[in-house]
């Protein structure tokens, strides 16, 4: 018994030692449990960017959409397919999220403005494009990547990323103000007792430049504007008198030239300057497009519509060249261009009721356009209007001059290259200079009106790059609006500035005080300079194009995009 009870002994000894020995040959087999860290990969750096983008006010980042993406590209995903289609599509999202992020035109911009891309010549489309490439900012982009790659296997960078990206999400819910408490915005309180032009000054002329207006109360403000706008119309007198002096009417609309471009070419004390009798300092030209820009002029007679009421039905009493018309002045036209590009001559015709017969004839060739037209010379387009008036023998003509010389885009014939806009700007103003000499030694007295369509965009700012002109900031619609009276020989030296606020009416309604006063009766004019821009017209800052808005409200610059929300302007 003893011996079989040790043999069962041994054998379960046995047993229990196989049994460890198989678990323990199992333990060595399984493999030991290791925590895997998912990190944003090459992805950290474009997070880094946009952060350091939206820091210096190149972007506006969209909090909730960037954390959404964040995830999207950070969770883990198993199957190699899986995964590259994964990819594929952050890169998609990506790259569409950074553009709706930027100030850069949207589908919604471009679509509109179809025609006129579509006449871009391939040339110049390369050019631009090349010259879009911000090579710094490229640059910057380079040295993160590469930081990135000497440091990931030291530091966790997705773990940065993520904090930083938390910290942005939760910080307006600690840094937002509590609301203040008022039944009604401060800007249209107590309207009852306050007229629209009230109401406009009052907001425009705060200064409070760190403050930040509701989009509520932007709207308003603007709304406002336009409703008093529709009520406002230069004066003009109903008839001229035998008696009054003749004189002739030269309107030049000058594409491509606002002060900023003046400062940037280092053109803003050119001679020519200094020879006009009146000058607008803040003339808005409402406007960054040639197009719209054409409009407003044609229709200056009124106030300052929206830009879709430009396009609305037609208001004679608007149309500043036949109600000239009808006082006498014969309507003549000069172009450096064709008119065909963006319908543009057309456009002037029905929407604006121009009937001025074009002055067609062949002029030496000066440039090639952006979209390989021929582009005149501009000293003889201007000499054709002294043979036309000496063939026509009229009395009384108003003259507009459309010239686009100074357009982005062109080039010196037989160079593919684009021709820079300082020399080209020089040009312009030693050939307008030329004219005023010519005009001087001639015997008609000519009311002379330089006013151009809108800036080149010479040196852009953090919301727009250089030559891109699809938002209107100030620095495109701000123009030099000048005045000449030829043929009196006593009028005063110094120049007169017109220092407010200032807009298309401004400019008509002085023409209108032109004639009513009979101003070319005296060799020192009928009434002193100073009587006849004494209470201009003054227009508040607000410029549009078809996606975009910029105006001036309690001392800060206002942008609203694609008919969203109007947020400061950080340029």
């Amino acid at each position: 018994m003893s011996g079989q009870t040790d043999a069962r002994k041994d054998q379960a000894g046995t047993s229990g030692s196989s049994l460890l020995e198989a678990s323990s040959a199992r333990m060595k087999k399984a493999k030991p449990f290791k925590r895997t860290y998912f990190g944003l990969g090459l992805w950290n750096a474009y997070f880094i960017c946009k952060f350091a983008l939206a820091y210096a006010g190149y972007l506006r980042l969209d909090l909730l959409l960037n954390a959404v993406f964040f995830l999207f590209v950070l969770i883990p995903v198993t199957g190699k397919w899986l995964n590259g289609l994964r990819q594929i599509a952050a890169i998609v999202l990506g790259i569409s999220l950074l553009w709706s992020e930027s100030w850069l035109p949207g589908p919604e911009s471009i679509i509109a403005n179809t025609s006129g891309i579509a006449g871009f010549s391939v040339n110049y489309v390369v050019q631009l494009a090349w010259d879009f490439i911000n090579f710094r900012m490229v640059g910057w982009g380079v040295v993160i990547i590469l930081a990135y790659y000497l440091l990931r296997d030291f530091v966790r960078v997705t773990t940065i990323t993520a904090l930083y990206m938390a910290f942005l999400v939760v910080q307006p819910i600690f840094m937002e103000p509590a609301p203040a408490v008022r039944t009604q915005p401060a800007m249209v309180a107590d309207n009852t007792q306050k007229t629209p032009a009230a109401i406009l000054s009052q907001a425009a002329t705060a200064q409070d430049p760190d403050a930040v207006a509701p989009t509520e109360e932007v709207e308003n403000w603007y709304k406002t504007f336009l409703d008093y706008e529709k009520e406002r119309m230069a004066q003009f007198p109903t008839g001229i008198s035998a008696k009054d002096t003749p004189f002739d009417i030269i309107i030049l609309n000058i594409c491509s030239l606002s002060n900023d471009d003046l400062e940037a070419a280092n053109l803003q004390n050119h001679r020519v300057f200094s020879r006009f009798n009146i000058r607008f300092d803040k003339f808005n030209s409402a406007t960054s497009y040639s197009g719209p820009a054409a409009l407003r002029l044609l229709t200056s007679a009124c106030g300052q519509p929206s830009h879709d009421g430009l396009y609305d039905a037609r208001r004679p009493d608007c149309e500043i060249m036949n109600r000239l018309d009808s006082l006498g002045f014969k309507q003549h036209l000069f172009l450096d261009h064709s008119g065909v590009y963006d319908n543009y001559l057309n456009t002037m015709r029905t929407q604006a009721g121009l009937t001025a017969p074009f002055e067609k004839r062949k002029y030496p060739l000066k440039y090639m356009s952006f979209n390989n037209e021929e582009i005149a010379d501009t000293l003889s387009v201007l000499r054709h209007w002294t043979r036309v008036m000496n063939r026509d023998k009229d009395k009384r003509s108003v003259s507009l001059f459309n010239f686009i010389a100074l357009h982005d885009g062109n080039r010196l014939p037989l160079h593919s290259r684009w021709e820079a806009f300082e020399p080209r700007a020089k040009t312009f103003l030693d050939s307008l200079n030329t004219f005023i000499n010519e005009l001087e030694r001639g015997r008609r007295k000519v009311l002379l009106v330089v006013v151009p369509e809108h800036g080149a965009a010479v040196r852009g700012d953090k919301i727009q790059t250089p030559r891109l002109r699809d938002i209107p900031s100030r620095r495109i619609t701000q123009v030099p609006v000048l005045v000449k009276f030829i043929g009196l020989k006593d009028l005063p030296k110094n120049q007169i500035h017109v220092s407010g606020n200032s807009s298309y009416l401004a400019l008509s309604t002085l023409i209108g005080r032109v004639i009513e006063t009979n101003f070319f009766a005296k060799n020192s004019g009928a009434v002193p300079l100073e009587t006849l821009v004494k209470d201009l017209p003054q227009t508040h800052m607000v410029s549009e194009n078809g996606q975009a808005a910029v105006l001036e409200y309690k001392g800060r610059d206002y942008l609203k995009l694609n008919r969203g929300k109007w947020e400061p302007y950080g340029g």
